[in-house]
Formats: structure tokens, C-alpha cells, sequence
């Protein structure tokens, strides 16, 4: 009896281990565009940095991808049926069976989520005064009703922006930590880093940037006078509209000791430049540095700056007073200097 013990569960034991060997590890997408011959052409960015572009040909209209990834990234399937115009697909790239059809990738927890979302305002009237208040924040419910999943970290970080601090942390804190600590939720995590520290009366961010003769300006050496920190760009035209009402300001408050701290995001200097001669702006202005293709610039991720233009004053001892724009910083001004 003993030895037929053994026998028993050295037969289940080898069922579990070919049952785990017939399971694949990493992801399989698999495509089907009906009688197209061709190929497709799989892209993704590793959290690392790496590029990652695969090729599969079309079989009989089908095509399938096999890898691996460490956490799930976005990516996209891009086909080229011959005679036929490319067709283009969005996924997230995640270790399970995903599959491709009319467009849209289906399978896995990330691209099951992504599929659902299109339903989250279905609620909300069209017509409806607060619709864009009320679509927001169906989404924001929705997303929060998937703790356990990378891409809701993702798509909230994009949705809440605008909320509170402390509502930001605790939508955060919601999530798994499996989902916290992925890289999706990494734009998160920074946004709360950025905006934990730039709270009212904590003391602004320090950072040192070249100004247009090369020479390095830290704002920290600006302590002593009410300093305006605007980031903006050549680009920008509500930045560039904004120049002539700061340049008003300036004119009134500057021997009070207020200044001005221009940091332009510009990914060149040459525009920038060009921009800051065309305004006759006579305050600071510095160039920020970029940290590479669609990531924001140091000093701007520093204050969680999405947009420009963006304002911040700072008080006299380097503490923050808050973010403005042009009407309250003018009631500030007034208030501290006249």
C-alpha cells in the first residue's frame, strides 16, 4: 500500500510539471487578416530603454508574435497585407494570449481593461452642461475599479492630474503594490513625487540651468527677492501672449525685489533664443534640459509642469507660495510689495 502511495502522487506530481510545460511563459499574439499575404511588424520600448521591433509573415491571413515581457509596456502591431492599405493596432504587451482582430487586441488583464473602458461614460447625457466634469470622473471611477491592473495605474495618472494632492495619494495608494511598483504606474509615482513637493509653504525645489551666455543660474540664488518661476516655450502661444502682462509686472514691482525666472522648455536653444530677443523680455531666462524623447524636462518634471505656461512664486526665503496664473499673481504681488 505504501509503495502505491508514492506511485499515486509521483504520477500526479509529473501530470502538474507537463501541464506547466505545455503553458506558454511570455505573450502570443496572434493576428487574422482574412486571404492577405504580407507581413507585420510587432513594436514595443522595453522599460530599459530598448527598442523591440519583431516581423512575422503572413500565413493563410494569420501572423503570430512570441517573447517575453518583464512588465507590461504599450506597443502596437502594424500589417502590411500586399495590395492593401497598412492597418495599425494598439496593445499592451503582456505575458498571456492576446489576439488582434478589426483593429483591436483583446486577452490579458491590460488589453481586457482597455477593451472595457470604452463603456465608462455611457452614463453621462452628451448634452448634459457638466458632461466634461461627469465623463472625467466616469473614468476615473472605472480605472479605480481595477486595482490589480498596470494600465489603470496608467490611464489614472492621466486622468488626474487636476485633483488634489492628498485625493491623488490616496487613488495611489489604492492600486496593488504589484501595480505601484510597475512601470506603467511610473509617470504616477513621479507626478506624486513632483507634487508633494511643491506644496504651498515648503521650500521650492532648487535646480541650476544655463542662462544664454552659458553661465549656470540656480533659483536658490535668487533667495531675497520674490521670484516668479514661468515656464514657457517659443512655441507657446498663450506663453508668448502672456509676455507683455509679465513685462507690466515687472516694470512695477521690480525694484521691490521682484524677479523673474524664465525657464523655457524648448528642446533647442536656437528658437528660445530667437524668442526671448523677439519679446524684449529683460528678466532671467534659462534653458531646461531635456531628458529625451517624450519625457518632460528636468526642472519642469521637478514641478510637475505638464502644460505652459506654468507659474510659480516663490517667496524671499525660497519658500513656495503657490502656483499662479496672471490675475492671481498680480493680487500677490500687490499684496506682498506694494
Amino acid at each position: 500500500m505504501k509503495s502505491r502511495r508514492v506511485s499515486v502522487v509521483f504520477w500526479l506530481c509529473a501530470l502538474a510539471v507537463l501541464g506547466a510545460c505545455g503553458k506558454e511563459p511570455g505573450y502570443r499574439i496572434e493576428g487574422d487578416v482574412p486571404g492577405a499575404e504580407g507581413y507585420a511588424v510587432l513594436s514595443y520600448d522595453t522599460p530599459d530603454g530598448e527598442s523591440v521591433r519583431d516581423t512575422a509573415v503572413l500565413k493563410n491571413g494569420k501572423y503570430v508574435f512570441r517573447g517575453s515581457v518583464e512588465d507590461v509596456v504599450m506597443g502596437s502591431v502594424k500589417v502590411f497585407p500586399e495590395g492593401k492599405d497598412p492597418t495599425h493596432a494598439f496593445l499592451y504587451v503582456e505575458n498571456a494570449p492576446l489576439t488582434i482582430a478589426d483593429g483591436r487586441a483583446t486577452g490579458g488583464p491590460n488589453n481586457d481593461f482597455l477593451h472595457a473602458m470604452d463603456g465608462a461614460g455611457d452614463g453621462v447625457e452628451k448634452d448634459d452642461p457638466d458632461y466634461p466634469a461627469k465623463i472625467r470622473q466616469a473614468l476615473l471611477d472605472f480605472v479605480k475599479s481595477y486595482p490589480d491592473v498596470e494600465a489603470a495605474a496608467f490611464m489614472y495618472y492621466n486622468f488626474s492630474r487636476d485633483l488634489p494632492y492628498e485625493e491623488l495619494e490616496a487613488g495611489y495608494n489604492a492600486f496593488s503594490d504589484r501595480v505601484k511598483n510597475s512601470f506603467l504606474a511610473g509617470r504616477l509615482r513621479e507626478e506624486l513625487v513632483s507634487r508633494k513637493a511643491i506644496r504651498p509653504g515648503l521650500e521650492a525645489p532648487d535646480f541650476s540651468l544655463k542662462d544664454r551666455e552659458g553661465k549656470a543660474v540656480s533659483l536658490s540664488s535668487l533667495r531675497g527677492r520674490t521670484v516668479l518661476v514661468d515656464f514657457w516655450a517659443s512655441w507657446c502661444k498663450p506663453c508668448r501672449a502672456s509676455m507683455p502682462g509679465l513685462k507690466e509686472l515687472y516694470g512695477k514691482y521690480h525694484d521691490k525685489g521682484f524677479e523673474i525666472l524664465g525657464v523655457s522648455v524648448d528642446s533647442s536653444a536656437e528658437p528660445w533664443i530667437q524668442a526671448v530677443s523677439e519679446d524684449g523680455t529683460p528678466w532671467i531666462h534659462v534653458l531646461d534640459e531635456s531628458q529625451g524623447k517624450n519625457r518632460p524636462t528636468r526642472a519642469a518634471q521637478l514641478y510637475g509642469v505638464h502644460a505652459v505656461p506654468s507659474f510659480f512664486l516663490v517667496d524671499p526665503e525660497g519658500k513656495l507660495i503657490g502656483k499662479m496664473d496672471h490675475d492671481t499673481l498680480e493680487t500677490a504681488l500687490a499684496d506682498l510689495l506694494d
